[in-house]
């Protein structure tokens, strides 16, 4: 009778902490509770036993906030010599406007240039195209990659000009990792 007795003791104690609660368990809600040390009484959860295939729980994701400085690029025009320049990559959109002016007055042999574009984070281009009396017209697009050469034309027909042509193809000043 002893040993029957210290058997279904035995199996009763492994049957309390098999599923990893010290004290009483309920399979239904999965909550254990027991009774801590200094006597209060301590409920937590306890994922239910699964029962036929065993699905790993899922991966937990982890995000990471990455900040990567922006880019800025410009476009300048000198008028009265007809020429226009560009910048790219710059960390800022003064920065990028300067370069731009000072490439322009570089090759239009110093005459006076202004900016007249600038894009953070994005691509620049620029058109010309003929008005009345053989005058050209130029106009310029800033945007999204792969769009500004077709916005560029288009602008330039919107004012009115025809034969429409890209004199500075889409460049862009998009941020990178390092």
């Amino acid at each position: 009778m002893k040993k029957l007795f210290l058997i279904a003791l035995g199996l009763a104690s492994f049957n309390a902490h098999a599923n990893g609660c010290p004290g009483q368990f309920d399979p239904v809600t999965g909550i254990c509770r027991f009774q801590g040390n200094n006597g209060e009484l301590i409920h937590y959860n306890i994922a239910p036993p699964q029962s036929g295939s065993s699905t790993p729980p899922p991966k937990k994701i982890i995000y990471y906030d990455v900040k990567v400085p922006s880019k800025f690029g410009a476009l300048a025009v000198s008028v009265k010599a007809g020429y226009i320049a560009g910048s790219l990559n710059h960390g800022s959109k003064e920065e990028a406007q300067r370069e731009a002016v000072k490439r322009c007055r570089q090759g239009s042999r110093n005459t006076p240039c202004k900016a007249i574009t600038w894009v953070r984070n994005g691509c620049l281009a620029a058109a010309k195209g003929k008005v009345k009396n053989n005058q050209f017209i130029l106009s310029d697009a800033a945007g999204p990659q792969g769009t500004v050469e077709q916005t560029a034309l288009q602008n330039c027909r919107n004012r009115g000009a025809t034969e429409c042509e890209i004199i500075m193809p889409e460049g862009c000043s998009l941020p990178q990792l390092q």
